[in-house]
């Protein structure tokens, strides 16, 4: 339900920005309408000297998708874009290289990139919905079919609550329930859930929050996910447990990680491809 739009300098250092409200559920022309607008308000308008040059457009949607084609597929709430070519739509409409991700994937390769802490890593984003970017032996991990970090759709209560992707007691579900009622403490509880999963199933060596749910109360959210990776690894006799923090800025990481997905490559940096 937003756009963020950042342009950044070689080392990928923000230098201009621009936020505003977007209908994902509006047609596809006025939603690309939008982003050409956008990127091209943080060049400095239209064509001509005051333009800025750059070397492309990364940009970091809701998956799944297909990375490799620059193609969407069944977008929870939004399934009309199943099939829609955005990177060649938008090469279109720019005039220049485009590059398309998932939101949480772009947001992990921002972070590795700025090795904040190394090792192995999760990224849970938290907003309007929920997934997660996977960093694993320094690379960000997207899986054979670009699939990986479809975090927010694993089951975690058979006779739960149906979910926007049809299925029942999906993890994201459970979350944005809570978050609707106000209930902070239960919305951690549940991620807490699921990124405890994970650690037991990936042996990670840490956990990162991001996005505007959680940064409207990181603290609450970063006690409440330790909390329960906590009692897992005492249960598991584990007596170091695996660290938990913020990445603080709410969508701005994923923005930040759309512009590494064109400057990681160009600089021969690991971007998982």
């Amino acid at each position: 339900d937003e756009l963020t739009v950042v342009l950044a300098d070689l080392s990928g250092a923000v230098v201009a920005s621009r936020t505003a409200p977007l209908d994902l559920g509006a047609p596809a022309d006025e939603v690309l309408a939008a982003a050409t607008d956008a990127v091209t308000a943080v060049r400095g308008g239209g064509a001509g000297p005051g333009e800025r040059q750059v070397l492309g457009v990364g940009v970091a949607v809701p998956g799944p998708l297909d990375h490799r084609g620059g193609v969407l597929h069944r977008v929870t709430g939004f399934t009309q874009w199943d099939g829609y070519p955005l990177r060649d739509a938008l090469a279109v409409r720019t005039g220049l290289p485009v590059v398309v991700d998932k939101d949480t994937n772009a947001a992990a390769l921002g972070l590795a990139l700025r090795a904040a802490g190394g090792g192995d890593f999760a990224y849970l984003h938290l907003g309007t919905g929920l997934g997660a970017g996977l960093v694993l032996g320094g690379a960000l991990h997207r899986g054979a079919r670009t699939a990986a970090g479809e975090f927010g759709h694993q089951t975690v209560q058979l006779d739960g609550p149906v979910c926007g992707c049809g299925g029942r007691g999906c993890i994201e579900a459970l979350c944005l329930a809570a978050v609707a009622r106000g209930d902070v403490a239960e919305a951690a509880r549940v991620l807490g859930t699921g990124a405890a999963n994970l650690v037991g199933l990936l042996d990670i060596d840490r956990v990162v929050l991001g996005g505007r749910t959680v940064a409207a109360d990181p603290d609450a959210y970063v006690r409440g996910v330790r909390a329960v990776i906590d009692e897992r690894a005492r249960r598991g006799g584990t007596d170091a447990p695996v660290p938990v923090d913020a990445a603080g800025g709410g969508d701005r990481p994923v923005a930040e990680g759309a512009a590494q997905l064109v400057l990681a490559p160009l600089f021969g940096r690991a971007d998982g491809a």
